[in-house]
């Protein structure tokens, strides 16, 4: 009886600890102990030992979103052309009262191809070495004896890129073709011995160039042999000009162009040489100066004698009437310019002048 009460006391005291397992392990459960042999005792019956199998471990693994790959559809994008640079102009001074001369070159000695009003607008094709003159395209003036022409720049208002504008090569000067000396001294009032030639008389034959060498001989090295005013009308009107032209010559009449020779005032203050505005002439900008000219030396040093010109001057106060009434300013009335320099009303500061000098031997 007692092996049996044993057998009911171990069985319980199992249940006992499989009980207690479960409520403090539940995820392990122990097998219950078997009883293999009746006859075993106490000792032989081990307390049997929980063992907690961990369960697998859930690793979570992040499966990758997938990316989106942005493909980069290439966009046409409009290339801006660059805007054509206009081609540059030239208008004339709207304020001037007369026409405008175009010649063939850029210099006075050089004939007039065409003329144009105040406010007009003209293509611009070049320009001189000395940025004073513009060469233009005269295709479109009906009265043009030329395709191109060159303006004074002073008598113009330029607009465009001046950067951009070529230098182009000037024509050669004309020769005269006819003798401008005769005439030039008539013109001159400081020498009133001087008689134009009467062109009424179909019997007056040209003087031969010796002959008219031998009138015009000063004594000198060089001679002046031409100087007068600029007419309004060349120099642009009352806002035109204050320049002396200056044109050196050698040889019998009409003479050749001479270049460096060095032309300057009396006191020394301005000198130019021949050749730098074209072949045998230069300029001097008057402004409001007073002054008389000589030929002084060659650019080798060589020196000159030579004759002086008149006064040049930009002051009307000392212009003589008659001389601007004759370069047409006052209407071309001497009494009217007398007046008017009382009053100051010609041109003041605006005078432009021509001389020559001629070396014949």
């Amino acid at each position: 009886m007692k092996p049996f009460l044993l057998i009911i006391s171990l069985s319980l005291f199992s249940l006992s600890l499989v009980a207690c397992t479960d409520a403090e392990t539940p995820a392990a459960v122990a097998p219950s102990p078997t009883i293999e042999d009746a006859g075993l005792t106490t000792e032989a019956i081990q307390e049997p030992t929980a063992t907690l199998t961990p369960g697998p471990t859930a690793t979570a693994t992040a499966r990758p979103e997938p990316s989106a790959t942005n493909t980069l559809i290439p966009t046409f994008t409009p290339t801006s052309m660059p805007s054509p640079t206009p081609q540059p102009i030239v208008k004339i001074d709207e304020t001037l009262t007369t026409k405008v001369n175009v010649r063939s070159g850029p210099d006075t000695g050089y004939p007039v191809v065409a003329q144009l009003d105040a406010g007009q607008e003209i293509l611009v094709t070049g320009r001189n070495d000395a940025n004073n003159w513009w060469q233009v395209d005269l295709t479109t003036i009906e009265a043009a004896t030329e395709p191109v022409g060159w303006i004074f720049g002073e008598l113009v208002a330029f607009k465009g890129d001046n950067a951009g504008v070529p230098i182009a090569e000037a024509p050669p000067l004309p020769t005269p073709t006819s003798t401008p000396e005769t005439s030039a001294v008539a013109e001159t009032p400081a020498d009133d011995a001087a008689q134009e030639p009467d062109s009424s008389d179909s019997s007056a034959q040209p003087e031969a160039p010796e002959t008219l060498a031998d009138q015009l001989r000063c004594g000198k090295d060089f001679c002046v042999t031409y100087q007068a005013m600029v007419p309004i009308w060349e120099n642009g009107g009352c806002v035109g000009n204050h320049s002396i032209y200056i044109t050196v010559l050698k040889g019998l009449p009409p003479g050749e162009p001479m270049d460096g020779v060095v032309i300057g005032d009396t006191f020394n203050n301005v000198e130019v040489a021949s050749g730098s505005h074209g072949p045998g002439h230069t300029e001097i900008t008057l402004w409001s100066n007073s002054m008389t000219l000589i030929a002084k030396r060659h650019i080798d040093e060589t020196p000159y004698t030579s004759e002086e010109s008149f006064n040049f001057t930009a002051h009307d106060e000392l212009i003589p009437a008659d001389v601007l009434a004759s370069a047409g300013y006052c209407g071309g009335d001497a009494e009217q310019c007398r007046h008017a320099q009382q009053h100051n009303q010609v041109c003041r500061g605006h005078y432009s002048w021509r001389v020559t000098f001629h070396k014949f031997d």
